[in-house]
C-alpha cells in the first residue's frame, strides 16, 4: 500500500481557510488525513494512502500548479505555505520487502 506524505507549514493569517479547504478536500478524498503539529502548531502533513506512481504525480503537479490559486474554494498553496511553494514537500513510498 503506497502512501503520500505533503508537509508543511502554514501562515496563521491563512489558517481559516486553509482548514475550510482542507475539511472539504478530506470529504471528496476518502483516503487523506491532515495532522497538525503538536509541539508546532501550523505545521501540517497529509497522509494519502493507496496512491499509485501515476496518482502520486498528478498530485504533486496539481499541488504547484494550484499555487497561483485564490482563497475560496480554490487553494493559495504559494500564498499560505511559510516560505511558499518551495516549502511545500511532498513525497510518495511503497513497502518494502
Amino acid at each position: 500500500m503506497s502512501k503520500v506524505f505533503v508537509e508543511y507549514a502554514i501562515y496563521p493569517e491563512y489558517r481559516e481557510s486553509f482548514l475550510i479547504y482542507m475539511q472539504e478536500r478530506q470529504e471528496r478524498e476518502g483516503r487523506l488525513e491532515v495532522l497538525e503539529g503538536t509541539d508546532q502548531p501550523g505545521l501540517f502533513v497529509e497522509i494519502w494512502n493507496d496512491v499509485s506512481r501515476e496518482e502520486y504525480i498528478h498530485l504533486k503537479e496539481e499541488r504547484f500548479q494550484q499555487g497561483g490559486g485564490t482563497e475560496g474554494n480554490q487553494a493559495a498553496w504559494d500564498k499560505w505555505v511559510k516560505g511558499g511553494l518551495s516549502k511545500l514537500h511532498i513525497w510518495h513510498f511503497t513497502p518494502i520487502g
